[in-house]
């Protein structure tokens, strides 16, 4: 019985790891798929997290993508995590894909600080006017 205790474990183990890099190619190949697949036009996820929209798909490796209104820049292809139905980003960003910043009216932006942001606690000094202690001074 021992014997058999040792074979049987090792082959356990191989399949486990079969198993595991089978996904693990699976997930690439689909992501692989997913990156050179992206089209013009797209709303993309990159690996940072920020959302882009395709301007350009030409190049093989490279996307020019539009980061704010008339800002363009290239990035990798590696680089997209995901690409974001229109849908989705409207309804995680609301006027994200709408607004432009000549539609936004900076008179209706409230830039006043709460009381509570500006108000000096009583015990503020200057580090400079406390006396300097110096831990390893054994005076």
């Amino acid at each position: 019985m021992e014997s058999l205790f040792f074979p049987l474990l090792l082959a356990l183990l191989a399949g486990f790891m079969f198993l595991s890099i089978r996904k693990q190619k699976k997930r690439v190949t689909e992501m692989q798929n997913m990156q050179n697949s992206v089209a013009t036009g797209a709303r993309v996820q990159l690996t940072s997290g920020m959302f882009a929209t395709v301007v350009d798909d030409s190049a093989a490796d490279f996307l020019d993508l539009e980061i704010a209104t008339g800002v363009v820049t290239r990035f990798n292809r590696l680089a997209v995590v995901r690409v974001v139905p229109t849908e989705d980003a409207a309804e995680t960003y609301p006027g994200a894909l709408t607004a432009r910043p000549e539609q936004i009216d900076a008179d209706e932006i409230d830039t006043t600080p709460s009381s509570d942001d500006v108000s000096p606690r009583a015990d503020d000094t200057f580090s400079s006017d406390r006396p300097r202690e110096n831990p390893t001074d054994d005076k």
